[in-house]
């Protein structure tokens, strides 16, 4: 898994994530409430900003990130699962990054890149 997770808040605008996500060399980054435990309210990918603001011309300074994101409830992963359990998620669910999540907390991300990472 990846961790520190991108993550933006719920007032956070697509500029925002997509600043935070070249930053970082991520291709997502998690919406969520800060708190003690983050409460993830969804996903926003680039090829969804790619989509839903860039190709239509939308100004991304005036795009909210809740509202062009993946809603939650996400397809998630616990902490304890096996890399074929989080394969098999994604090919079910047809997802390219599970969070991971624990008592409630995210703790980090499972993509498709580090599933390759296990691939000898």
């Amino acid at each position: 898994m990846s961790y520190p997770v991108a993550m933006v808040g719920p007032d956070a605008t697509v500029l925002d994530a997509v600043e935070l996500m070249a930053r970082g060399g991520k291709g997502c980054v998690l919406i969520a409430r800060e708190g003690l435990l983050k409460e993830c309210l969804g996903i926003l990918t680039i090829s969804q900003i790619l989509r839903k603001v860039f190709a239509p011309r939308i100004d991304p300074e005036m795009v909210k990130a809740v509202d062009i994101m993946t809603p939650s409830p996400l397809v998630i992963v616990g902490l304890n699962a096996t890399s074929k359990e989080a394969a098999d998620l994604m090919i079910e669910h047809k997802v390219r990054r599970l969070p991971v999540v624990e008592n409630g907390a995210l703790v980090g991300i499972v993509t498709s890149k580090d599933l390759l990472k296990c691939v000898e």
